[in-house]
This record gives C-alpha cells, structure tokens and sequence, in this order.
C-alpha cells in the first residue's frame, strides 16, 4: 500500500524535530558552522567593493539566477540521496544556502570580470577546476559534504556548462529587455 498525504507529514514533523536536535547538538557554533559563515561573510565583503556599481542589476540578475538554479540542483542532489551536507548554517530550507551563495558570488564576479566570451569561457573551466577539484575536497574533508554517489569529476562540467548557459540566458533577456524599451 503507499503511503498516504498523512503519512508523509507525520514523517516530515520527525525529519524537522530530528534535523532541529542534531542542528543544536552537533552543528550550531561547531568548528564548520564557524567556517562557514567566516568564510560567506569574507567572500560577501569582498564581492561588494569589487562590485562594479554600475552593471548592478545585469550582475544581480546573473547571481539570483545562478542561486536559484545551485539552490535547486543541491536540493535535488540532496533528496536523492546523490550527497549530504551533514553541517549546514541553518537546520531547515535549502540544504546548503551559504555555500550556494558562495557560488552565486564567485559566478558573478566572473561575469563582471570576464566581459569577452573566450575569456569568460576560459575562467569558467578555471573556476569549474578550482570548485570541482579544491573546495568540494576541501568540503569533504572538513565534514561539510558528503558524496554519497557523486564525484568531483561529474560538477566539473556541470559547473562549466552553469556558467555558460546562465551567461547566455541573461544576454537574451538584456537583449528582450533592450527591444521592448525602443
């Protein structure tokens, strides 16, 4: 028999109590809760002084579209059982939402930074290397995630093609955007 809409909120209410024990035993002010957000609130300093005020909002459209979208695959990835992110900021909402804002942040510095398609093309498979092959080890080893059934080897074009596909959609919509004003 499969299970009905109550047996799913009944499991659901002691997914969140457990997610909430484990959040104030095991997480709140550990050594990676503390990275964390160091490192979120380093990253987001930097990214406003070097934020190039006068292409805010294209830059900002880039980062919410690339948020939503790392916010959604991480989901995903988490629900299916693909990895874990057995130490987050928060016990409940997305999975991983400081790191995802990480990777907003640093898309967005490369398409401010990398205006010409072959730079940018370039810095993206730089970028891909240094996420795919630096910061999820790094990740890894400090308990932050766990491939379950994933490799480093399979975000690395994933990340390539993010940064490629999101770029192109938001050129087509400054373009939408530029032939409706006139």
């Amino acid at each position: 028999m499969s299970p009905s809409i109550t047996d799913i909120m009944e499991t659901q209410e002691k997914l969140s109590k457990m997610r909430w024990e484990y959040y104030q035993h095991d997480i709140i002010f550990s050594f990676q809760w503390w990275f964390l957000i160091v490192t979120f609130i380093i990253l987001f300093i930097v990214w406003i002084r070097l934020l190039d005020k006068s292409r805010l909002l294209t830059i900002l459209l880039f980062g919410f579209i690339t948020l939503n979208i790392v916010t959604f695959l991480d989901t995903l990835g988490g629900e299916l059982q693909i990895w874990e992110y057995p130490k987050m900021i928060l016990p409940w909402g997305p999975r991983i939402l400081c790191i995802d804002l990480m990777i907003s942040i640093y898309f967005m510095l490369l398409y401010q930074f990398f205006t010409k398609w072959r730079s940018y093309i370039f810095a993206s498979i730089v970028l891909a290397a240094v996420f795919s092959f630096i910061f999820e080890p790094i990740a890894k080893l400090l308990g932050i995630y766990i491939p379950i059934s994933w490799s480093h080897l399979y975000s690395f074009p994933i990340y390539i093609l993010l940064a490629i596909s999101i770029r192109h959609l938001v050129e087509k919509l400054i373009t939408i955007n530029n032939l409706t004003k006139g």
